[in-house]
């Protein structure tokens, strides 16, 4: 009885043992770690590291107002307990891209993040140099922060996925001065400044092609070329750009004119008599960020992009009203709803669109060249 009692328990405990042995390796080999659950903690733990290392430089066009850089760098330190000596350079890609190229050539340090790119400038500019970097947003950022893939993925042309994020939307609206307009009266289209009684009356800029460019993917290049010549016909103010077109109608120059919701907003804040009124559709011009392949502090730079395209986004539209169409949480994405919830939103959303906005552009400015400035 005792011998039989022995082999029994002896061939319990082997079985127990095995079946143990197999637990356990299912563990090690389907439990997930730390690190594969949110790859974002080692990248946050490499940033505070590459903190210390040097300056963290930003080039990025908007938000312009040191105040509202200063809001943003104080949270994004705050929120990941990061000390950064930071400096921001909020310069235009007019000016941005032919830089960023001559010092990558120099080999002179980079900024670490830029932003302020449309799809044309960073074609042209950043991936013809082979200066793009590629970063697998949503997987290494993802469970951080969820709402990241309408940055990464929703709001970006297929071809650059993993490369640039939506920071903010250029909202195309047109701006009236309440002094001298009431909503009801405002034109609520471009069509519509080309009619007799705004002759004179509008403002518009000849150094930039949108929105115009952007009706092109609506209209077709030939209907917005013509469009572009029967607003020259009109006789515009032509200024600079978008800012002198909104400060012209603050100041009553002119009664309305083609400018976007978050110059007429600043302005409305400041007291000026200047609101927006919503046209049938909605030319929208997205602005994006990125890293560069060879960018200082790359991890730093990551995170403090992803932050930004996610909860920095509220603190970038309180200063200075820059708003993400797709951020549903945003005032300007409602108030353009309330105002229309059936607006069509005219964007690139495919290689082919981005062709025919660059050939809208060329033709854009041939007619821009052969008009009297006034």
């Amino acid at each position: 009885m005792h011998t039989v009692v022995t082999k029994f328990a002896t061939s319990a405990f082997r079985s127990m043992t095995l079946s143990l042995a197999a637990t356990a390796v299912g563990v090690m080999l389907f439990a997930p770690t730390s690190a594969s659950a949110d790859p974002s903690q080692a990248i946050i733990e490499a940033a505070r590291k590459e903190a210390t290392q040097g300056k963290f430089v930003n080039m990025i066009s908007s938000p312009k107002g040191e105040s509202a850089q200063k809001a943003i760098m104080d949270a994004f330190q705050k929120r990941f307990n990061i000390k950064l000596d930071w400096e921001w350079l909020p310069l235009t890609s007019a000016v941005a891209a032919p830089r960023v190229v001559e010092q990558a050539k120099a080999k002179v340090p980079l900024p670490t993040v830029i932003g302020g790119f449309g799809y044309s400038t960073y074609e042209h500019m950043i991936v013809k140099n082979g200066l793009d970097l590629k970063v697998d947003w949503v997987g290494e950022f993802g469970t951080l922060f969820p709402t990241i893939k309408a940055a990464a993925v929703d709001g970006i042309i297929p071809r650059y996925h993993g490369r640039m994020l939506r920071q903010w939307d250029v909202s195309y609206v047109i701006v009236y001065n309440t002094d001298q307009l009431k909503a009801k009266d405002a034109p609520k289209s471009l069509q519509e400044l080309t009619e007799p009684k705004w002759k004179g009356r509008f403002a518009m800029t000849n150094r930039s092609t949108a929105p115009l460019d952007i009706l092109a993917l609506e209209l077709g290049v030939d209907g917005t070329v013509d469009l572009t010549k029967k607003l020259m016909a009109n006789q515009p103010r032509f200024k600079a750009g978008p800012p002198a077109v909104v400060g012209a109608v603050a100041t009553g120059e002119v009664a309305v004119g083609m400018g976007y919701t978050a110059l007429a907003d600043a302005q409305k804040k400041m007291g000026a008599p200047v609101d927006w009124v919503l046209a049938e559709n909605l030319p929208l011009g997205p602005l994006f960020m990125f890293l560069l392949k060879d960018a200082p502090q790359p991890n730093l730079g990551k995170l403090f992009s992803a932050w930004m395209v996610t909860e920095g986004l509220k603190i970038q539209e309180e200063h200075e009203y820059l708003s993400f169409l797709g951020d549903k949480e945003s005032p300007t994405t409602k108030a353009i709803y309330k105002a229309n919830p059936n607006v069509k939103v005219i964007e690139a959303r495919s290689d082919e669109d981005t062709v025919v906005l660059e050939k809208a552009q060329q033709e854009i400015l041939k007619v821009y060249s052969a008009a009297p400035s006034k």
